[in-house]
């Protein structure tokens, strides 16, 4: 037996969600907002400034996380490792506006930081040319100096230490 009339058997298009699936995916994405929010952690306070000028970095205090040994026992202590770095770049900077990261390894290294604790990013870009700006990152006892240097500039900050115990995610320039 058929029907005449196919309208019955066919789904009506243009169906919207019904209030049901709303009320469920706010109750699952609420939740989520709220528990990042939760966890988002102070914003530290940057200090920048030409090569001859001298800046503070100050920060929320870091949770104290383990630190391997060998890094940390060559480093100065965790409240001059910030003025350190800022005075051994800034007198990078004075001799050489655009360092390489050789040059920067040196200098950090001739200033008493363990080669272990300094991770540096790439002066030269794949494709040979100058980077804009090289990355400097030094492991502390329970932080991580991390600084930019860029067009003769130099800025700062301070962070916590990543769980995998270093300052910068992906490979480093050793």
């Amino acid at each position: 037996m058929t029907s005449r009339d196919p309208a019955p058997l066919r789904r009506p298009r243009g169906r919207r969600f019904s209030g049901r699936v709303h009320v469920g995916l706010v109750a699952a994405v609420l939740p989520l907002a709220i528990g990042m929010a939760a966890c988002s952690a102070p914003a530290p306070t940057v200090s920048s400034g030409p090569s001859g000028s001298a800046g503070s970095v100050s920060a929320a205090p870091a949770p104290a996380e383990a630190v391997p040994p060998a890094a940390s026992a060559a480093t100065p202590a965790p409240s001059g490792v910030s003025s350190a770095v800022e005075a051994a770049l800034q007198a990078l900077l004075a001799s050489s506006p655009q360092p390489t990261t050789a040059q920067i390894r040196e200098i950090l290294s001739a200033a008493g930081f363990a080669p272990a604790a300094v991770e540096v990013s790439a002066s030269r870009t794949p494709t040979g040319l100058a980077a804009d700006a090289v990355e400097v990152g030094v492991l502390g006892e329970n932080e991580c100096v991390l600084a930019q240097v860029r067009s003769g500039t130099v800025a700062t900050s301070v962070l916590p230490v990543l769980p995998n115990g270093r300052c910068f995610i992906g490979s480093v320039q050793r």
